[in-house]
């Protein structure tokens, strides 16, 4: 998941240094506005027209269709016992893929000398304090586990943030102006049907977990939080409309004032703003979240690949398909490593991969910058 899986215009899901005109009738453009372009125009797309349809904008689409073909299909054309043998093999493959993206981070952190070198302390002090830490308290594992659920919300809608916004880049337009709205906006499209759905009281499950430890009484808040699903879903709802409303107004205002809405990321918001209304509101909770993790994944180690690939191949001795294997061979024996220990009963061996999701949402927040040029 980029960030909270996103890619923002100083950092992914970090609104540090940020600085916006609120009188769109006052930006002054230092290049003339481009036109919007369309998805077929190559200059206004990351991979290509093709590939960004597939692998980037339109794989909220994509990752729905092969999720939803899938059930359907085995449902309809094998036995009971087959069927739920084949769902049981895709809940398990997205798991083991959506595990294994956490760790498509390190060619980034690591082997970008760039990256690396501008955060240095953050990426050597931090990860050994954070894995000490969980491996020496049972309470702070329990804590980041919860965290980690959590986290991944605001990362997920973040990396569909900073798709918008690397779209906006790639048609020219200031990396400052829509910042805040796109914040909200892509925000509010993941967050709301979350939160108007059965897929709360999923998440709000994890924090059973705090039962027998010092904080014991949070293990209760799932059930508070239930007498008032109602009143939830009604905020949430309203929330949504308010910031789809409030969008709509600040885009009419910045193109009056000679903003282009990129193609591109008119499509980005469309597609998962979809996505997520049928997903998280129309279909059982572990569905939306293969579906959501399935795309999520996909976005995130196509971007590292098209930025880190060249890296990688060079460290593998200009062998193409030798970085490949490495890069994502590594990643997926993570990933299976990450289930392993899930399904273990020794706690402690979790400590590791908890903190590699925790690292992977904050290492997002900052090792990736549109203004910088680092996407």
């Amino acid at each position: 998941m980029l960030t909270s899986t996103g890619v923002a215009s100083r950092g992914i899901g970090s609104d540090a240094g940020y600085r916006v005109a609120t009188n769109y009738d006052a930006v002054r453009w230092t290049v003339d506005a481009p036109m919007p372009g369309s998805l077929a125009d190559p200059t206004r797309a990351i991979l290509g027209p093709v590939r960004d349809a597939l692998l980037f904008w339109g794989a909220p689409l994509f990752a729905f269709l092969a999720v939803e073909l899938w059930l359907g299909g085995w449902a309809l054309a094998a036995p009971h016992d087959t069927a739920a043998i084949a769902l049981k093999g895709m809940f398990a493959v997205i798991a083991v893929t959506t595990w294994a993206h956490l760790i498509a981070v390190v060619p980034r952190a690591y082997g970008n000398r760039t990256v690396f070198a501008a955060h240095r302390g953050k990426l050597t002090v931090a990860p050994i304090a954070l894995i000490a830490t969980l491996f020496l308290s049972p309470l702070a594992l329990v804590a980041a586990g919860v965290l980690a659920v959590f986290w991944d919300i605001y990362h997920s809608a973040m990396q569909n943030f900073g798709f918008a916004r690397i779209y906006d880049m790639k048609a020219g337009n200031p990396p400052e102006v829509l910042r805040r709205t796109d914040l909200r906006l892509n925000t509010l499209l993941y967050v709301g049907p979350l939160a108007a759905g059965a897929a709360l009281a999923t998440h709000l499950q994890s924090f059973a977990k705090f039962d027998k430890t010092a904080l014991s009484t949070l293990a209760s808040l799932p059930g508070v939080l239930a007498g008032y699903n109602d009143g939830i879903r009604a905020v949430a709802v309203l929330a949504y409309a308010v910031v789809l409303g409030w969008a709509i107004v600040d885009y009419r205002r910045a193109m009056r004032a000679g903003y282009r809405l990129p193609a591109h990321k008119l499509a980005t918001l469309v597609a998962t703003g979809t996505v997520s209304i049928i997903a998280w509101g129309f279909t059982p909770p572990i569905v939306a979240l293969a579906v959501i993790n399935l795309y999520h994944a996909v976005q995130y180690f196509a971007l590292v690949w098209v930025k880190e690939g060249g890296r990688m191949t060079h460290a593998a001795g200009g062998r193409q398909s030798r970085a490949m294997l490495y890069f994502w061979g590594g990643s997926i024996l993570f990933g299976l490593a990450y289930a392993a220990a899930m399904t273990g009963s020794v706690r402690v061996f979790l400590a590791p991969f908890i903190a590699c999701s925790l690292l992977h949402f904050w290492y997002d927040s900052f090792i990736w910058s549109v203004a910088r040029k680092h996407v």
